[in-house]
């Protein structure tokens, strides 16, 4: 896991940066491509209404609103207790005191025993309508529904004349700077330095090397 998604994209063609810049955006052409059609059609014929990994959360948060005892204080408002906790739930605004119904827009177990109390056994069907509607299948295969086509010869290119005659200097190169290209990425301000303590060989101490150990020449 990398930390943003540049360094990912980075990942994927750590050889294909060495080629040339029309091997590697064709070779970035490629990879995308594939892989848009393996998303699309990994689920497309699936029954779920939501993509697999929610389908698994929503399971769960169900299990574990099972065990939990919801109170209605008012219209669509409910208080639910369990485990030494205390939440407010409001299914009319979607929200908890939790603030994880908000924020990950799917209701979360305290919003699951509201669901239940304010549904009865129909709660299930409602379960998805509380739910963002970005999570579901639909929405999941329209993402990847765009296809990636190669790039034609070329021959076959119809470039504006003024592009054509649009003259492009050379890229400015810092001659103080020359030398080795870099390949890893520079640390962040918050990242942490692992750093290597040398041990001695004599004393197996860290505050000092085995030319300097006090144990050097002991008996």
């Amino acid at each position: 896991m990398t930390s943003n998604i540049a360094e990912s994209v980075n990942s994927m063609f750590d050889v294909e940066r060495e080629f040339s810049i029309i091997a590697l955006f064709d070779e970035i052409n490629r990879r995308f491509a594939l892989l848009f059609h393996q998303r699309r059609m990994e689920l497309v014929n699936s029954a779920n209404r939501f993509v697999p990994s929610i389908e698994k959360d929503i399971s769960k948060y169900v299990n574990a609103g099972n065990k939990l005892l919801a109170h209605q204080i008012a219209n669509y408002k409910f208080s639910v207790i369990g485990h030494g906790d205390v939440a407010t739930v409001n299914l009319q605004r979607r929200t908890c005191t939790c603030r994880i119904f908000d924020l990950d827009k799917i209701p979360y177990p305290h919003a699951m025993a509201a669901l239940r109390s304010q549904y009865g056994a129909n709660f299930g069907n409602q379960i998805y309508e509380y739910s963002s509607p970005y999570y579901s299948m639909e929405k999941y295969i329209m993402t990847y529904c765009e296809e990636i086509h190669p790039v034609p010869l070329e021959d076959s290119w119809i470039v504006p004349l003024n592009v054509i005659k649009r003259e492009i200097p050379p890229p400015y190169v810092d001659q103080s700077k020359l030398g080795r290209r870099r390949y890893k990425r520079r640390h962040g301000v918050g990242e942490s330095f692992p750093t290597r303590k040398n041990k001695c060989s004599v004393s197996r101490d860290f505050d000092h090397k085995r030319t300097t150990c006090p144990n050097r020449n002991a008996p």
